[in-house]
């Protein structure tokens, strides 16, 4: 069981001939994503690694009814890309651009509470379903087949950790990366409340970072939840961040101290989750976690 991503999930892509689409594309179809069609404006009726090219979104729909669009267009194209597959109503849009201007992304987000489409991203890597399939920029080769979700908000401690569950004996369900942005398409709780009604996932692992309110708002919806609670482990980057100096991501910025990975760390700890206190104890405390359910 995984959620969102099966090898059974009809996905398309959007922004194909961008500077990561089709290396992305390519990796995506090798680690075994049933991608069965792409969105280039002009080139309708060619093809492209094997795939259908289509003018526009709804040509793509009508042909093949997708569960997920992957999109990859520049970020000058892609607010109106989401849009476009909103407009189609497809489940999930995956949008790994990087460089939106956030007030575009605050126009998307308003556009979007009147659609039945849910975006993840932006600036998401992606989302992998261990030894089955991915989409986006995620290194297949790194995750295994497991019983563990992940949630991360950072593209590369989602490699690390997987790494770390590897040594352990380890693997992950589905990992899901929401992005670095602060104004993100989905947060930490529209995706643990998934993982909590998957049947093989056994435990989740959050990995979050300094600046906005996500974490905090996970730890008040955990200590509340009354049916499928699963353990919740938390990982916060950013304990030696400075006060009002941002720390590479765009939302990774502490401004008060409610922004600071040691207040996240207390407010999820109080809540019931299990928190790693450093990069390195991930698979430890994991492995810890799983032999006590």
């Amino acid at each position: 069981m995984s959620i969102l991503l099966t090898s059974q999930t009809k996905i398309i892509c959007q922004g194909i001939l961008s500077p990561n689409g089709l290396s992305c594309t390519e990796k995506s179809l090798a680690s075994g994503a049933q991608i069965v069609g792409a969105v280039a404006a002009g080139h309708g009726g060619e093809e492209m690694l094997g795939l259908p090219l289509y003018n526009t979104v709804e040509e793509a729909c009508q042909k093949h009814k997708p569960q997920i669009s992957v999109i990859y267009s520049t970020a000058d194209k892609a607010p109106a890309d989401i849009l476009e597959a909103a407009a189609c109503h497809i489940p999930w849009i995956i949008c790994t651009t990087d460089g939106i201007p956030v007030h575009e992304i605050l126009r998307v987000k308003r556009r979007l509470r009147k659609s039945k489409s849910r975006l993840i991203g932006p600036a998401s890597s992606g989302i992998i379903t261990g030894e089955e399939c991915q989409v986006g920029k995620i290194p297949a080769h790194l995750f295994s087949a497991g019983n563990i979700g992940i949630i991360s908000r950072s593209s590369s401690l989602l490699n690390e950790a997987s790494q770390q569950l590897i040594k352990k004996g380890l693997g992950v369900s589905t990992c899901v990366s929401l992005g670095a942005y602060p104004i993100l398409g989905s947060n930490f709780i529209d995706i643990f409340e998934l993982f909590c009604k998957d049947k093989n996932t056994k435990a989740v692992l959050v990995i979050g970072e300094i600046g906005g309110k996500n974490e905090q708002k996970l730890a008040e919806y955990y200590r509340n939840i009354k049916r499928r609670r699963k353990p919740l482990v938390c990982y916060i980057a950013g304990v030696y961040a400075p006060k009002n100096r941002y720390m590479g991501n765009i939302g990774a910025i502490v401004k008060n101290d409610d922004d600071t990975a040691m207040e996240k760390q207390k407010v999820l700890q109080d809540a019931g989750a299990v928190i790693v206190p450093s990069i390195n104890r991930i698979g430890a405390t994991m492995i810890k976690v799983i032999s006590d359910i």
